[in-house]
């Protein structure tokens, strides 16, 4: 809800924000920062913001790439043998996919509370080394027990990551510039699937028999090792909030520019801390919350065909080693298309069109793939499948930061809420596609396309809903003299 009548969302303070748009160009922002001229001050935002990028968005790519490889191998694992070599059955197999989230959902808001007391350059790199020993685990599995434990340990332990990533790139960057900063993030995911096709196809190919151990066995192995060694790695990678910790990385001008052109972003309110019980009300009480988790829930169901791509894959015909090889060229276009949909939201400051159509070339994908026999037809219409569903997520992940700008606490509770419900999707998703449904997988293909269906309809329904807020601030801001703040739609 607007500012001025939202009695929930005492927090959401008006916001003026320094870029090139008309409402920054206000009287403070002409003034510049430390006595500097407009221009001076935009000359050394920019080298600051390479250097936010490169030590924060550089890293948080690479151990997203780490983070969704641990997660996901479990379907390179499935055409390796580990289906039959722990004897599970079609369900058991879903159930093991869909229990990792029962951890992973639950601990995202705790989590994120505790990073907002913590410092994240610690917090961060020792949840990644102890998810990559849980994954390395994989390896010694006999069992259907086994495999359950192990991934509601891995789900545990991965969810302090990406909510928390999240949280550390909006309390860096100003709402205009994070929807190309999610979206680089983020395809990670996309890279770290098409990456991780071919790493398995290496492995179970190569290494299958070596030491008297599967290949789906060493595949867990060294992917689970080379998580450890980059959350090590992190330590030394990562920063902290603008406000806290060592920042060696800035000098003392860049460190206090860091602080002010957020502050300046927030009507000179800092970007600090909110009592954790005050911020949890007013997430929970605000609507704009349930709209975000509504738009990232119907988004992320018709997405969870990711944890089943190899095998939709194999469906074409082609071996093992072939298949997981195909698999990377749709993850590499998924990447680029996603990529370009956020530079567009950050030129543009849309948000909802670039949801919807996304989600539009999602639904012409899956249609593509369950209702034609044609082997270019479905691969096809699988290109578009991953394009679709990954472009519209990262917008939505940078919708959240503006439209939940303050403070900290409730940002990150809101973000957490998005992704905590939006990633509910894997748990049912899990049973979309039986293999008794291939090769076609119609079921899955209409519910997906149905959950896409129902993201656009809740996209135009929070920017419709976002658009009139704006208009009601507009009539206040002109009657009062007083700057509202203003919802990207």
């Amino acid at each position: 809800m607007a500012q001025y009548e939202d009695k929930h969302s005492l927090d959401d303070k008006p916001v003026t924000e320094f870029n090139e748009s008309p409402v920054a160009e206000d009287a403070r922002s002409q003034l510049g920062f430390d006595g500097l001229s407009y221009e001076e001050t935009r000359k050394i935002e920019k080298r600051l913001l390479r250097k936010i990028d490169l030590h924060l968005i550089l890293p948080l790519f690479f151990l997203f790439i780490f983070n969704i490889l641990d997660r996901s191998n479990i379907a390179n694992a499935k055409l390796g043998g580990l289906k039959e070599d722990l004897g599970l059955t079609d369900t058991q197999y879903q159930t093991a996919v869909a229990v990792m989230f029962a951890g992973y959902l639950g601990g995202q808001i705790p989590s994120n509370i505790i990073l907002t007391r913590l410092r994240p350059s610690y917090y961060l790199p020792a949840v990644i080394f102890i998810w990559g020993g849980i994954s390395l685990c994989f390896a010694a599995l006999k069992n259907y027990s086994g495999i359950l434990a192990a991934r509601i340990f891995l789900g545990i332990a991965e969810s302090p990551f990406f909510p928390g990533a999240l949280l550390m790139i909006s309390s860096w960057y100003k709402p205009s510039e994070i929807a190309p900063r999610v979206a680089f993030m983020y395809c990670g995911n996309t890279i770290a699937n098409a990456f991780g096709g071919l790493i398995a196809a290496g492995v179970l190919d190569g290494l299958n028999g070596a030491g008297g151990l599967e290949g789906w066995r060493w595949l867990y192995i060294i992917e689970g090792a080379g998580t450890m060694v980059a959350g090590v790695l992190a330590f030394w990678l990562l920063p902290d909030f603008p406000r806290s910790g060592s920042k060696s990385w800035l000098t003392p001008q860049e460190h206090r520019l860091a602080e002010w052109r957020m502050s300046l972003a927030a009507n000179d309110e800092t970007d600090e801390n909110g009592g954790v019980r005050e911020s949890l009300k007013a997430a929970l009480s605000d609507p704009k919350v349930w709209m975000l988790v509504l738009v990232q829930n119907m988004n992320l169901t018709a997405q969870t065909w990711t944890y089943f791509f190899p095998s939709i894959v194999k469906t074409l015909g082609f071996d093992t080693t072939v298949t997981l090889l195909i698999t990377a060229p749709v993850y590499f276009f998924g990447f680029f298309t996603a990529l370009g949909n956020s530079l567009i939201a950050a030129k543009t400051d849309r948000r909802a069109v670039l949801i919807v159509w996304p989600l539009l070339v999602d639904i012409a994908g899956n249609v593509m793939v369950i209702s034609s026999h044609s082997t270019a037809v479905r691969y096809t219409g699988m290109f578009l499948m991953c394009a679709g569903s990954y472009s519209a997520f990262n917008v939505v992940q940078a919708w959240v930061a503006s439209t939940i700008p303050r403070t900290r606490t409730k940002r990150g509770i809101a973000y957490a809420l998005v992704n905590m419900f939006g990633n509910l999707s894997n748990v049912y998703g899990s049973y979309f596609f039986p293999d008794s449904d291939a090769p076609q997988y119609w079921s899955g293909g209409v519910t997906l396309s149905s959950f896409a269906a129902g993201g656009i309809v809740c996209s135009a329904v929070l920017g419709t809903y976002l658009y009139l807020q704006n208009k009601k601030a507009a009539k206040v801001e002109e009657e009062t003299g007083r700057p509202q703040y203003r919802y990207m739609i």
